[in-house]
């Protein structure tokens, strides 16, 4: 989530339009990534109690 911080800081720093998208679409994807991280952590563990 540090990361998502430090994003969101700069894209209110940033006026272009464009670099503002870039960094939004940036932030979706690591958001997107520790989702699928998170979920498949979360099947291991139900693997292993079973």
């Amino acid at each position: 989530m540090i990361i998502t911080k430090i994003l969101g800081l700069t894209s209110t720093l940033t006026k272009s339009k464009k670099a503002k998208i870039a960094i939004l679409v940036l932030e979706i994807g690591i958001l997107a990534y520790a989702i699928a991280t998170s979920n498949e952590e979360q099947s291991n563990n139900k693997r292993l109690e079973k």
